[in-house]
């Protein structure tokens, strides 16, 4: 299912949240993660033929080798650590003058799998309500995990899944349920019914009986949850389910609205005390 993790690494306690969930991903479908980092460094560097990093300025080379020497070094400790636990590891370092290139790297390499640690409950970038993990399941192909709490022993027996009983999940429905198989976990369909966009009983039943058969789900039925604020509900919803992780088939927008309030996969990847596995309805494959 997933034979290449990403995790993108910043040596701080974001890239421990990550490093969690990944291993036990990994053990689970026997993938290797890789992991990425990279330097922020004000430097006019390129790659010369055998692709190694070279300062442009005679003076700024040996600033350069002591900045990936101590970034190898800091490297080193993870690849251990997942060494020591049987996994397959390997890593880069890439040199840029802005770490928000990140987003862009992970859309370029292509992994099954993203997985992203985040600070809780804390936003990146207050002027246009917008993290880093949030950038990166805007561009990834592949599904993403953030990750906002710790967990020694990631095994998702409950994953909250909403919907809107409207969105064509086809292509990635499959690895949902590929995901969800291969853990056991328990798949909770939840329709979140606000004043704003009310669903009476019938209409729901007869959306979720269209959509379940649209996507091929057998033996599956939709929750509903009553609630004022969609956001707040969604995690609300999580809360009651007893849910340990939520799933979301996004939809990302460029919308002034978007921008300045946030969206739901934003908020929820910012928010949420359980990891959230977003999949990107924007990109086909």
């Amino acid at each position: 299912m997933y034979e290449k993790i990403l995790v993108p690494v910043d040596f701080t306690e974001k890239t421990q949240k990550a490093l969690m969930v990944a291993k036990s991903i990994a053990k689970k479908t026997d993938a290797e993660i890789h992991l990425i980092h990279v330097v922020k460094a004000a430097l006019a560097v390129y790659l010369d033929e055998l692709g190694v990093y070279k300062s442009k300025s005679q003076t700024g080379q040996k600033f350069l080798e002591e900045i990936i020497s101590k970034n190898e070094q800091k490297m080193d400790k993870y690849i251990k650590l997942l060494n020591d636990e049987g996994i397959h590891v390997s890593y880069k370092l890439k040199i840029d003058s802005s770490p928000d290139r990140i987003a862009e790297l992970v859309a370029e390499e292509g992994f099954d799998l993203t997985i992203v640690g985040n600070y809780e409950h804390q936003r990146f970038d207050e002027f246009l309500k917008r993290t880093h993990p949030e950038r990166i399941a805007k561009l990834a192909m592949n599904p993403v995990i953030t990750v906002n709490k710790e967990d020694e022993a990631f095994t998702p027996e409950k994953i909250l899944v909403p919907t809107n009983l409207e969105d064509n999940c086809n292509q990635k429905m499959k690895d949902l349920l590929s995901f969800s198989e291969k853990f056991g976990a328990e798949l909770q369909f939840v329709f979140i019914n606000t004043p704003a966009f009310f669903q009476t009983s019938p209409q729901i039943r007869k959306k979720s009986r269209a959509w379940f058969e649209m996507h091929g789900l057998k033996g599956y039925e939709v929750k509903v949850f009553n609630t004022k604020q969609l956001q707040k509900g969604l995690l609300n919803a999580a809360d009651y389910f007893e849910s340990d992780m939520i799933a979301l088939f996004s939809k990302h927008s460029e919308t002034i609205k978007d921008l300045i309030k946030g969206n739901i996969t934003e908020y929820l990847i910012t928010r949420s005390d359980i990891p959230v596995m977003t999949f990107n309805l924007n990109i086909t494959q």
